[in-house]
Order: structure tokens, then C-alpha cells, then sequence
């Protein structure tokens, strides 16, 4: 299960509780058991937890009882400047390439609450979305809103209209999105797994309207310090760290989840390369971490490796020690140490 405590810019609730207020809500049901100041959604600059938006959008959705069309309308008023520094980012970019690398590297800047990546493949462009982690009473809605943000900025962002030649929809959400897709002339068709939204690359290299380098590095730098401060350092490596934890139990390897992630092994690598991270890096932050948490609960190392799907404690322990350093023995010991030390006489 995901968690919701990484924030998020208030400006995505301040406009869902306009929209409500456009429905006859008032904004006190809009934040109920939210824990939210009704004057943050006027600070500029503010922040809340994507919990507390998932809850404004949960009562929303309640009150009004989810109709078809809501999430689109939250949406269309999305529009790509109320994402401050990550729209001037993108805007800025020397080509559309490097527009969409921007926008999908920073992609937890934005409205959307589901995991993303892209992959080329000739002249087409596939991305990816995985939403399996959203609470299932919101998924249609959230959905709704991040199709109709994407299509209705497309044009400000390039000044062309989405070059989208068909979509792949997952969840049981085609009956809820097709509707959108078709007055973009969009063909949509069902998905078993993962939102699939496939791009004409052609003329992607074209110069962007606004390009401007040396002021889309400024804002990038700006984009990364963001992500740093929120804890939204996702991408790539975000997607994989979510298919070893999804799979711990049976052990992964790299051209498993490649696959899992519908790109080639050498993609993945360079992907992962890019975000300055590595596949070894990564499951040795990721099982390392875990391990390390299990160990400290004064489970013995037979039991850790039995839960983190090892044969046994001897190939746990040589796991082990290429993530830390040292064996889980020693680490359990010095942790109990720690404890007892930390607890007052």
C-alpha cells in the first residue's frame, strides 16, 4: 500500500474546493476531518499532505456521489501554470523533447497521484500509468482529472493539439474515460493492468515556442530542490523500488522488472542512470532498509530471511552484508544496544 504523508502544493485543493463550491458545497463539508487551516488554501506557497487532498477529494466525491464528468471539471480548471517553477520548466525547455523528459521527470509536481514513466519506441511515445495504489472510491475521479489536465494543457504547453492515437485503459474506467477521449477523436480499447496512453513522436525535436536553456536549467535546479523538500524523489526509480517491495517475497530480477515496466533492460539502466541511481543501488536501499527495520524488532535472522523470501539465513546474511557492510547478527546486536541505551533508568 502506498503512503500519503509526501506533500503536495495546496493549490490542487484550493481548486477542488472551488469547484465544489460551484456544486453547492460549502467549504467546511469540502475539509472535513481534513486538520486543514481554511487559510492555507489561500497561502501562496503552501503545503499539505497528499492524505489530506485524497480526504478533500473523498468528500467531495461523497457528497455529490461521484458523477461522471466531476473529475474532468477538476481538471480543466488544472491549468499548467498553477505548478509554478515545474510549468516554467517545461515551458522554457529548448525542444519538445526535452519538454516531455522535464515533465515526466518531475512528475510528482503535478495534479496526479499515480506513478508514470515513457518509453520510445520508433515514432511513438508510450506512457505508462500505474494507479493501482489509489484508494478505489477515487480512482474514476482522479482519473477523470488527470486525463482532462493533460489533454486541455497539451496546447499551452506546445501550441498543437495532443498528438494521442489511442489509449489503453485499465481498471474498469474505459465506460468513465471514453467519453473524454472521444471528443478528442482519441480510440480507447480496455487494459489489463496499466494506463496506457501511446504519442506521435513526429517532430518531436522541434524547437519549443518559449525555449529558453539557460533559464529551464534555473528552473529544473528549482524543480529538484522541490522534490527533495516534498520527499517525491519517484521516476524510474520510484516505479522499481515499488516492484521489489510489491514482490518481496519472490525475488526479482532486473530483466523482470524491465519487463515489468515495458521498457528494455538497457532502457531501464540508463533510465536509472540518469535519476543517478542504480538497479544494485536501489535493491540494496530498498531490502537493505527493510531488513534492517525487521532486524530491530528483535526478529532473529533465520526469521528475517524466512519473511524476505531467502532459503535460509546463510544466503540472507551474504545479502546482507553486500547492502550494509556488515552481518544482521552484528547489526541486530548493535541495534538492541542502541535501544536499551535510548531507554531512561
Amino acid at each position: 500500500m502506498a503512503s500519503w504523508e509526501w506533500r503536495r502544493s495546496v493549490t490542487n485543493a484550493a481548486i477542488l474546493v472551488e469547484l465544489a463550491d460551484d456544486h453547492g458545497l460549502t467549504q467546511n463539508q469540502c475539509l472535513h476531518s481534513t486538520d486543514i487551516d481554511p487559510r492555507v488554501l489561500k497561502t501562496p506557497g503552501a503545503e499539505i499532505t497528499a492524505a489530506q487532498e485524497l480526504a478533500i477529494v473523498r468528500n467531495i466525491v461523497t457528497l455529490l456521489g461521484d458523477p461522471p464528468g466531476l473529475g474532468v471539471e477538476a481538471g480543466t480548471r488544472t491549468h499548467i501554470t498553477t505548478h509554478g517553477v515545474f510549468a516554467l520548466a517545461v515551458l522554457s525547455s529548448p525542444t519538445m523533447r526535452q519538454a516531455i523528459e522535464v515533465a515526466m521527470r518531475y512528475f510528482s509536481l503535478m495534479t496526479s497521484f499515480a506513478r508514470a514513466w515513457h518509453v520510445y519506441r520508433g515514432e511513438e511515445i508510450y506512457l505508462y500509468g500505474d494507479d493501482r495504489d489509489l484508494p478505489d472510491d477515487l480512482r474514476a475521479f482522479l482519473a477523470e482529472r488527470d486525463v482532462s489536465a493533460l489533454l486541455t494543457n497539451w496546447f499551452m504547453v506546445f501550441g498543437t493539439p495532443p498528438p494521442v492515437l489511442r489509449v489503453e485503459i485499465a481498471g474498469g474506467l474505459r465506460p468513465r474515460l471514453k467519453p473524454l477521449f472521444d471528443d478528442f477523436g482519441i480510440p480507447s480499447t480496455e487494459s489489463t493492468e496499466l494506463q496506457v496512453a501511446v504519442f506521435d513522436a513526429i517532430g518531436i525535436d522541434e524547437p519549443m515556442p518559449q525555449a529558453s536553456p539557460l533559464t529551464a536549467q534555473l528552473f529544473e535546479e528549482q524543480c529538484d530542490d522541490l522534490l527533495q523538500r516534498r520527499g517525491l524523489r519517484q521516476g524510474v526509480a520510484g516505479s522499481v523500488r515499488e516492484m521489489l517491495m510489491h514482490r518481496m517475497n519472490g525475488r526479482l530480477s532486473q530483466e523482470e522488472v524491465a519487463a515489468g515496466l515495458h521498457m528494455s533492460l538497457r532502457t531501464m539502466r540508463r533510465r536509472l542512470s540518469d535519476e543517478g541511481t542504480s538497479y544494485r543501488q536501489l535493491c540494496a536501499e530498498t531490502f537493505g532498509a527493510l531488513a534492517e527495520e525487521l532486524l530491530s524488532t528483535g526478529l532473529t535472522v533465520e526469521d528475517v530471511a524466512y519473511r524476505m523470501g531467502y532459503s535460509g539465513a546463510p544466503s540472507f546474511s551474504n545479502a546482507f552484508k553486500q547492502w550494509r557492510g556488515v552481518s544482521p547478527g552484528r547489526f541486530a546486536r548493535t541495534a538492541v544496544d542502541r535501544y536499551r541505551q535510548s531507554v531512561p533508568r
